[in-house]
Parts: structure tokens; sequence; C-alpha cells
């Protein structure tokens, strides 16, 4: 049985980002050999680029033909491989997604028609609304890199009833997702609205009952640090 094909030393002399191939010049000389993005292996930081010293080994099922089947960019790192886990929970989140951003809607509407109280649902909406704007706006910024929009906006949208629509725009745009600091806020404002409508739930959906709740927790809270009341 031949053994397997030895890997092999050349340059990129040519590259099309926007179809994903190019062609790699022996370091031996001879004729160009065509590459695919696909022969690069997976976990690449950054796409390929004239220039790069490419190792790489031939494609055997067809020898007439000088294509690449395997490659690696020298001095270019690549990303370890994705654990059974986390590949589980990216397919697992877009239901996530799905589920959470529709969930405080449903609820919305249920304080609509028991309390008869649009609030909750105006604002989701409209803070939602918002929050898309935002993101996009800050995405298009971040791409022609200029002047971002403060996190702190995007936050205060959010914990004003937008978190849903920053979830969709997260999703959508490819936007946040990797700023662990940013995503440890936006999850915690998510976990205190699901709070918010535990205590909702717990008081009959009455936002008013809620309200005297609160006031009355605050006014216990000031009588026992003052003494007064």
């Amino acid at each position: 049985m031949a053994g397997a094909p030895q890997w092999l030393r050349g340059k990129l002399v040519l590259w099309n980002d926007d179809r994903g191939f190019g062609f790699v010049r022996p370091d031996a000389g001879g004729d160009d050999f065509f590459v695919h993005i696909s022969a690069f292996r997976k976990g690449l930081t950054r796409r390929p680029e004239i220039g790069d010293v490419v190792r790489y080994r031939l494609a055997r099922e067809i020898p007439d033909k000088k294509r690449i089947a395997h490659a690696v960019l020298e001095g270019v790192a690549v990303k370890p491989a994705v654990p059974e886990v986390d590949r589980g929970w990216r397919r697992a989140y877009p239901w996530l997604v799905y589920v959470l951003i529709r969930l405080p809607i449903l609820l919305s509407c249920w304080v609509l028609w028991k309390q008869h109280n649009p609030i909750p649902l105006l604002l989701y909406v409209f803070m939602s609304t918002l929050a898309i704007l935002y993101y996009g706006a800050d995405k298009r910024r971040a791409l022609a890199h200029r002047w971002r929009i403060p996190e702190f906006y995007l936050h205060l949208i959010e914990f004003l009833g937008g978190w849903p629509g920053a979830l969709l725009a997260q999703k959508d745009f490819r936007h946040k997702l990797t700023k662990d600091a940013y995503q440890r806020v936006f999850w915690g404002i998510v976990l205190l609205h699901g709070g918010l409508w535990v205590v909702l739930a717990a008081n009959d959906f009455s936002v008013s009952a809620v309200g005297r709740g609160f006031a009355d927790a605050m006014n216990r809270t000031f009588t026992w640090i003052f003494g007064v009341g």
C-alpha cells in the first residue's frame, strides 16, 4: 500500500477571498497548485493572504489535477477543536434565543389581558426595537473603525426592557458575543428581568401590587436604619 502523501511547501501567490480559492507555487518549482478554503485546517485565526507560506498535501484521488487536499498556513495559529459539550450548546442556542425572545412578550400580553396594563408590552416592544437599531449602528461603526456606542448605553437599553431585541441582534449581527465581560452583564440583566417576572407572578401579575410591596419594603428598611417611619 502506498504511503500517505508527503507534506510539501510553497507560497500563496494568488488568493480570491470572496470566492475562497487561490494558487500555491511550490518551493521546488513547477506549476502552481489550486487550493480551496475548505482544504485549510479548520480554526484558522485569520483568512489566507497572498504571500503566506503554505504546507500542503496533494489530492491522491485526482492525480491529474493539480489540486491541494490539505493545507496549513505557517505561523498562523489554529483555534483548538470545540468540545462536544460546546457543540451541543451551540446547537441548542438558537432554540434558547427563540424561547427567551418570545417569553417576555407572551407574559406582557398576559398582563395586558389580565390586568389591562399595556406598559410592559409597550416597553418591551419599544426598547427591543431601539436595542436592535443601536446594535446595528454599533456593528457598522465597528466594521468602519469609527467611534463606538458606549456599552453603558446598550446595557441601559437592555435593562429598560430591550434585552430581547439585544439578544436577537447579538445572534443576527454576530455582535458582542465574544466579550465575556459584556455577556456577564447582559445575562445578569436577563436574570434580573426573570426575577421580576417571578415576583409579578407571585402577586397575580399586578404591577401596582408589586409597587406597593416595594414601597412597604423600602419604608420598613428606612424605619429599621433610621428609626423613623
